[in-house]
């Protein structure tokens, strides 16, 4: 005799919208999975835009990791994870291609700078047309990547950060690759190194060893940036509530 499995009937459109909701959720695990940066500077810190730059929370991450915590969620973060993550794996993708087929040094290598106290990990360093040259390499969408101009200047982010790892590689050259996220269509620079690009974050870099020195031996830190812990700045920051329990 035949068994007929009983059908259970199911709001497949519901279904669908909690999957989604699951898969949605996953990226800020993700993001949650990921260790705090703390400890001395990334190159990406000493990097950032004015807007951004704050030199006593780095101080502070590199005095007091322990009192390091996550940001709350807010409700585009689960948005800015998946991009992030898509970028991660936009990298992955090239560095993977150069390892199989290309003249690779490394992929994905973390460095420490020992003089300037400064973490950085170039996305790869390759032998090319007879020079070591670092690449860089970048994600857009098709509103932005259509403005780029192979024959004029870089994307000036990726051009900065290529620049400051000539530096503390040594090298002359470098390599600037962007993607269309829309159509994989690339653009290509290679740039020589430019002293006067890379000497405002040296002069950051000196700041910061200066600033952590004089903390470490109970001097006053660096002045607070935000107002208040509800800040734009301050609600992305690790080291809020310990920037905020020591004086201004």
């Amino acid at each position: 005799m035949p068994l007929f499995r009983i059908r259970r009937r199911m709001n497949t459109r519901t279904v669908a919208q909690l999957f989604k909701l699951d898969i949605e959720e996953m990226f800020d695990k993700w993001e949650a999975s990921k260790p705090l940066r703390t400890g001395m500077p990334h190159a990406s810190a000493i990097l950032a835009p004015e807007s951004a730059y704050c030199l006593r929370s780095l101080v502070l991450a590199a005095q007091y990791p322990e009192q390091a915590e996550r940001p709350p969620l807010k409700p585009w973060s689960n948005k800015n994870n998946q991009v992030f993550l898509n970028g991660w794996v936009l990298h992955e993708k090239y560095q993977d291609l150069m390892q199989k087929f290309g003249n690779v040094v490394e992929c994905e290598k973390s460095h420490y700078d020992e003089t300037r106290l400064l973490y950085f990990t170039p996305d790869a360093i390759v032998e090319h047309a007879g020079e070591r040259m670092v690449v860089e390499i970048k994600g857009y969408k098709s509103e932005n990547f259509d403005k780029l101009d192979e024959d004029s200047d870089p994307p000036e982010a990726a051009w900065k950060q290529c620049n400051l790892y000539m530096h503390l590689l040594e090298l002359q050259f470098g390599l600037i690759l962007v993607e269309n996220k829309n159509t994989q269509e690339l653009k290509c620079w290679c740039v020589e190194f430019n002293r006067e690009m890379v000497q405002p974050y040296l002069d950051r870099i000196y700041q910061f060893r200066t600033a952590l020195h004089k903390a470490e031996n109970d001097k006053p830190l660096p002045a607070r940036v935000c107002n208040s812990q509800r800040d734009r700045n301050a609600e992305k920051c690790i080291m809020c509530k310990c920037c905020f329990s020591k004086k201004g």
